[in-house]
């Protein structure tokens, strides 16, 4: 980070208990219960938060790319699927695949705002080297 960096936002949430606990979310404290992946139990866990999370960054950046080049897009659509891996020497990582429809453009010009919007996303940014991430370009909201 530079020293001259402008801050924009801190996002703080507080959890308790891990894949097993509770998070506090935000500001306003949203109350989230957590659970292990593949299992049943009511709540979500880590890889939906981020996938959430990683979507709608996404998006945000989709919109602004977008507007940039002085397009105004009908409310695009994004559905992150983030995946727990565990290598041979179990080693944890993860792996993203994010499904984008952008409505009122064709199919070129959808590919090259994901394509842009995935270069300037923080998210993708931050990831870059580190997690796998597969940007697919839908021809329909996803269901």
């Amino acid at each position: 980070m530079t020293q001259d960096a402008k801050l924009l936002l801190t996002a703080t949430s507080t959890v308790t208990g891990g894949r097993s606990g509770e998070a506090y979310i935000g500001r306003d404290r949203l109350h989230v219960r957590l659970r292990p992946g593949r299992t049943r139990q009511e709540g979500t866990d880590p890889e939906e938060l981020f996938a959430a999370g990683y979507a709608s960054c996404f998006l945000s950046a989709l919109n602004e790319v977008a507007d940039a080049r002085g397009l105004k897009l009908e409310p695009p659509q994004a559905r992150g699927h983030v995946s727990l891996h565990m290598s041979p020497e179990k080693d944890f990582f993860l792996s993203v695949v994010l499904q984008v429809y952008v409505p009122g453009v064709d199919r070129p010009t959808a590919q090259g705002l994901v394509n842009a919007a995935h270069a300037v996303c923080p998210y993708s940014r931050a990831v870059q080297g580190n997690v796998d991430v597969k940007l697919e370009v839908l021809d329909a909201p996803a269901e």
